[in-house]
């Protein structure tokens, strides 16, 4: 088996569980959050369900534009140190996507918008 499918194969296992775990904690957690920010109970529902859809559908096309452009791995170092950094991307950009998310949210729950 080369190099590449291999990194595939943990790569998409690695990000896989990453991305449904964090998406699960963020989703169960967060609407606590929301619910704070936003007082009428089906609005910041739907707010949650709606980021939990957003988050899957822009990590399975991170993930997959990932793999897309991954470059031939000629050997074992080669593959760790691309996972590595693969991995390390999508994580960056999971704390990147929930900062800016939460952000709005304060936002908005700042703004007087709690009648929604």
């Amino acid at each position: 088996m080369s190099y590449n499918v291999t990194a595939y194969l943990i790569y998409g296992l690695l990000t896989y569980w990453i991305t449904v775990r964090t998406g699960w904690v963020f989703y169960r957690n967060g609407i606590h959050f929301i619910r704070a920010e936003i007082r009428d109970e089906l609005v910041a529902t739907s707010i949650n369900n709606l980021l939990l859809g957003c988050y899957y559908l822009t990590n399975l096309g991170y993930i997959t534009l990932q793999i897309w452009h991954w470059a031939f791995i000629p050997n074992f170092r080669t593959m760790l140190e691309s996972l590595s950094q693969k991995t390390g991307s999508i994580i960056l950009l999971l704390g990147v996507l929930h900062a800016f998310n939460m952000s709005v949210i304060y936002w908005l729950g700042k703004r007087n918008f709690h009648h929604f």
